[in-house]
C-alpha cells in the first residue's frame, strides 16, 4: 500500500458519515459501561488496591510511594494522582480509561480515511470493526479499573497511527508514545521495536534526523520520570510485577520478603534457578503457559472477585471479537503496518515466559487491530478495490 497525497482524492471516505461512526461507536460503549455499572458491582481487584494506593500518596504528598510491592514504575500513579486533584481516585480511573478508548476510536477513523485515499473503502468496512471493538467486553469491563493495559493499548495505536504517517511528521510524538509506554510497565518499553523499524526508511542523513527526534521525544517523558524516582526513592525504576510473575513464590511469601529491592533480587534469583536447573523443561512448561494465554478469556479473571459472573458467555463473546479483529487485521496488513506485529506478537510471548501468567494484557493487541481490520474486511469481503491491494 502506497501512503497517501495530503489532500485525499474524491473517492476518499467522506468525513460526515465516519463523524457519525465516531458518535455512535463513543454512544454504544458508553451504554454498554453504564449496563457494566449498573449490573456489575465494581469489587477492587487485579492492580487496583496497589496502584489507587500509590496515586493517592502522590495527589497527598507529592512523592512517589516507597512500601507499594507492585509499583516501581512512576507514570501510572503520577498520572492517575495527578488526575485526583481534580476527580476522586476512581473517578480519574474511569477519565484515563474512557479516553484510551475514545482516543482509539478516532485514530481508527482517521486512519481509515487515510488508507482510502488509495483505496476505495467502503463505509461498512470500517463500522463494523471500529463497532466490535466499542462492544468488546474487555473494554468496559477493565473500564473501571486501574489496569494500565487500556492505556498502553492506545500507545499501541498511536504507535501505528504516527509511524505510518507518509510525511513522517509527529516523530517526536511517537518517541514519547514509547516513553510513556515504557514508564508505565517497563517490559512495554519493546513498542519502541516497531517505533524504530517505522523511522528507519530512507537515506542515511534523513534516517538519523528521524531517529534523534524520536530519541529525543522519547527522553522528554522518560529522563524527568527516572530523576524523579531516583530522587524520591533509592534507585532506578524497578518493575516489580515482572519480576513477581518470573519467581515462584506466592503473594503472601513475596510480601513478606522485605523491601521492593529485596523482593525483585530474590524472584529473579529464583528465577534464574529454576531455568538454570531445568531449562528444557522450563521451554515446555512456558509453552504450555502460551496455549493457555491464547486460550483463556481473561474476562475470566472476574469470576475471582464476582460471584456469579457469567465467566462462559462473555469468556465466548471476547474471544469472538479478539479472533475477529486479529484476523481481519492479519489479513489488513501491509508491509507498512507489518513493524506493529513485533510488538503484538511479543505480548503473548512476553506474558507466557513467567511461572505467574497475567492474563488483563490480552486486550492491547485489539487497540492497534481496529486500525488495521477495516482494510482486511475490505479484502476479505472484495468490496474495495485500488492500489491498496499492492
Amino acid at each position: 500500500m502506497r501512503y497517501p497525497s495530503v489532500v485525499p482524492p474524491r473517492d476518499a471516505l467522506a468525513v460526515r458519515p465516519l463523524v457519525v461512526l465516531g458518535f455512535v461507536s463513543a454512544l454504544l460503549f458508553l451504554g454498554a459501561f453504564a449496563l457494566r455499572v449498573a449490573w456489575l458491582p465494581v469489587v477492587p481487584g487485579f492492580d487496583d488496591a496497589e496502584h489507587l494506593r500509590a496515586a493517592v500518596a502522590w495527589q497527598q504528598t507529592g512523592r512517589l510511594s516507597t512500601d507499594g510491592p507492585f509499583v516501581r514504575v512512576p507514570l501510572w500513579p503520577a498520572l492517575l494522582g495527578t488526575l485526583s486533584h481534580v476527580f476522586r481516585p476512581g473517578t480519574a480511573v474511569l477519565v484515563v480509561q474512557l479516553v484510551s478508548v475514545f482516543v482509539t476510536l478516532g485514530l481508527a477513523i482517521a486512519f481509515s480515511r487515510r488508507v482510502s485515499a488509495q483505496r476505495a473503502l467502503p463505509l461498512a468496512a470500517v463500522a463494523v470493526p471500529v463497532l466490535l471493538f466499542a462492544t468488546s467486553p474487555q473494554l468496559f469491563l477493565y473500564a473501571a479499573h486501574a489496569v494500565n493495559e487500556l492505556w498502553i493499548g492506545m500507545l499501541a495505536a498511536v504507535v501505528l497511527f504516527l509511524g505510518t504517517m507518509r510525511e513522517r511528521r509527529g516523530i517526536g510524538a511517537l518517541g514519547a508514545a514509547c516513553g510513556a509506554a515504557a514508564m508505565t510497565k517497563l517490559s512495554m518499553g519493546f513498542l519502541s521495536v516497531p517505533a524504530l523499524w517505522f523511522s528507519w526508511p530512507g537515506e542515511p542523513r534523513r534516517r538519523a534526523g528521524r531517529l534523534a527526534r524520536l530519541g529525543l521525544g522519547a527522553a522528554l517523558v522518560v529522563v524527568p520520570l527516572v530523576v524523579l524516582h531516583a530522587v524520591q526513592r533509592p534507585g532506578l525504576p524497578l518493575d516489580n510485577t515482572s519480576a513477581f510473575t518470573l519467581g515462584e513464590y506466592t503473594p503472601q511469601e513475596w510480601l513478606a520478603l522485605g523491601d521492593p529491592r529485596e523482593r525483585r533480587e530474590a524472584a529473579l534469583a529464583n528465577f534464574w534457578g529454576n531455568l538454570a536447573g531445568n531449562p528444557t523443561g522450563y521451554a515446555r512448561d512456558a509453552v504450555h503457559r502460551l496455549g493457555r494465554w491464547i486460550t483463556r478469556p481473561a474476562s475470566a479473571d472476574f469470576a475471582l472477585y464476582v460471584p456469579g459472573f457469567p465467566k462462559r458467555t462473555v469468556g465466548i463473546w471476547e474471544s469472538s471479537v479478539l479472533g475477529i479483529l486479529l484476523v481481519l487485521a492479519v489479513l489488513g496488513t501491509t508491509r507498512h503496518t507489518a513493524p506493529i506485529w513485533i510488538f503484538v506478537a511479543a505480548i503473548p510471548l512476553l506474558c507466557a515466559f513467567p511461572v505467574h501468567v497475567p492474563f488483563t494484557p490480552k486486550i492491547i493487541p485489539i487497540f492497534p487491530c481496529v486500525l488495521l481490520a477495516p482494510l482486511g474486511l475490505a479484502r476479505l469481503s472484495a468490496l474495495g478495490k485500488g492500489e491498496g491491494d499492492q
